[in-house]
């Protein structure tokens, strides 16, 4: 397959080994995982973790990277931050044990626009790039439109302000597109080569409100995003958010990775 396809495994299921089966079933060749067995993945035990490998290996799939919360907490939550690092530090652990040489990472929640606090979260920064430096660990920013840095342009704007080769980017449309910026082409043209992972969901603007939908079926250009994306090295990861009129997770991504499939198909 010329495409890294994955899905993060609690989109379907809480129960681990379902969703890995479910996800090699669809055709996806990589796990993402964030939230199994009803915890994060930074909290598992260590017998617990073994266990997620070995289902992984079981079906033949890699897992592409693990997800932590870091950071979404306020940005003057300093009890939080101390917490959070601790979070960052145990994800770089599991992470190295993979082999996973990036890990996802955030922005603090949304408390105004990014100029009004890209000097206080490029200080709150510094302590993370440097676990993340020592460790030898890139940390992508994901772009949530919940917190301070929720699109492409706002990417820009920090990776410019920081300078540093140990932040990359996780991009997300989607998000994206609930932060009210065009995905593609505005948003990923700013920050396409500091790409490392792909985060993957559909929506659309109904009647003054945004509401997630299948890949494929709602306004962002995935067959031209998909098109601007082929041929590079990272994964892409499908997140789907979508639930069906039956709110049933795992048929609602089996409904969005065929869209995936779909569009990437006319593609090649």
């Amino acid at each position: 397959m010329e495409w890294k396809l994955s899905i993060i495994s609690d989109e379907i299921s809480q129960d681990f080994e379902h969703s890995v089966k479910v996800i090699k079933e669809l055709g996806a060749n990589y796990v993402e995982v964030r939230n199994l067995w009803n915890k994060n993945v930074t909290q598992l035990s260590d017998s617990e973790f073994v266990e997620m490998k070995k289902i992984v290996e079981k079906y033949g799939m890699m897992i592409s990277n693990l997800d932590s919360p870091t950071f979404k907490i306020y940005i003057n939550d300093e009890k939080g931050y101390r917490e959070h690092l601790q979070i960052l530090r145990k994800v770089v652990e599991l992470s190295k044990k993979l082999d996973i040489d990036y890990t996802r990472i955030f922005t603090f929640w949304y408390e105004g626009e990014l100029k009004y606090y890209i000097d206080k979260l490029a200080e709150k920064f510094g302590n993370a790039i440097d676990i993340a430096s020592s460790e030898g660990i890139t940390l992508v920013i994901e772009n949530e439109y919940s917190c301070l840095v929720g699109t492409g342009k706002d990417l820009r704007a920090f990776l410019d302000k920081i300078k540093s080769k140990w932040v990359k980017v996780l991009w997300d449309p989607g998000n994206a597109f609930f932060a009210r910026e065009t995905p593609y082409p505005d948003g990923y043209e700013l920050i396409k080569n500091d790409i490392l992972h792909v985060h993957v969901k559909d929506a659309i603007v109904r009647d003054g409100h945004f509401v997630w939908m299948p890949v494929g079926k709602g306004m962002i250009n995935y067959r031209e995003q998909f098109k601007a994306m082929k041929g590079r090295p990272y994964v892409i990861s499908l997140e789907t958010h979508y639930r069906n009129s039956a709110n049933d997770p795992e048929a609602s991504t089996k409904e969005s990775f065929e869209g995936i499939l779909k569009i990437l198909n006319q593609i090649d």
